[in-house]
């Protein structure tokens, strides 16, 4: 579903991504852990081309999205990305919030787009909320939101940024539960994410990245019970 071929990116003279190479499959389930500064977040935005690529190439579904002829946008309504901060409009209420993408960029009609929201909504028990204004609710609550209005564009992947960083901890587990479901149900999922217990359970695949790149990867058994490099060893024993 997603390839990615000698991935470089820098800042500046900081070398961040350094010749990423791999492949994603359909349904598959991927955590990326890590310690901060070590390039995880950049991967993830350079997969949709929120960051640009020094060098390398990205496929997706077969098709170069490096290319400059690519239709980034569209490539985006299939590969959405739920962010740390909420990027909720304030000034529009939760169905709104959740309606204005597909509405705009013709997806669905009005009607039909309400119908999906509400759908969503009382799927994740937040229906009472589709006049809320996002001023009104808590940051576990906008942060379902944020997922339910990703959904709302029918994504084949959706690629999350630490969705749980800027949470309460009492608020973590009702939007991890929510991706938990996602998983369940076969949606393909890249997520990057400090909440171990969750890559532990839900991962098909673990892979550990530092210094820019993918220094070791397995399954959530062999990352957490059996890693093989002592720089992993270390990670995990200071985070577990």
């Amino acid at each position: 579903m997603l390839r990615i071929d000698n991935l470089t990116k820098k800042f500046g003279n900081n070398v961040i991504l350094d010749g990423i190479s791999e492949s994603i499959k359909k349904g598959e389930k991927i955590v990326i852990i890590g310690p901060s500064g070590g390039g995880k977040s950049t991967f993830l935005r350079c997969l949709n081309l929120l960051d640009k690529p020094d060098s390398g190439t990205i496929y997706f579904e077969g098709a170069d999205i490096t290319d400059k002829k690519t239709n980034i946008n569209a490539i985006r309504q299939k590969m959405c990305m739920v962010f740390q901060h909420f990027n909720l409009f304030p000034h529009l209420t939760v169905l709104k919030n959740i309606t204005l993408a597909p509405v705009t960029l013709k997806l669905m009609s009005q009607k039909q787009a309400d119908e999906k929201a509400l759908e969503l909504l009382a799927r994740i028990g937040l229906a009472d909320k589709a006049n809320a204004y996002p001023s009104g609710l808590s940051g576990g609550q906008k942060q379902r939101i944020a997922i339910v209005r990703t959904l709302a564009m029918n994504p084949e992947m959706i690629l999350f940024d630490e969705p749980t960083s800027a949470l309460d901890p009492e608020m973590v587990g009702e939007v991890l539960n929510l991706m938990k479901e996602l998983a369940d149900d076969g949606m393909t999922m890249v997520v990057v994410t400090h909440e171990m217990g969750f890559a532990r359970e839900v991962a098909t695949r673990v892979l550990f990245m530092d210094s820019g790149k993918i220094a070791e990867q397995g399954t959530p058994e062999q990352i957490f019970q059996t890693p093989k490099s002592e720089r992993l060893k270390q990670f995990l024993n200071a985070v577990l």
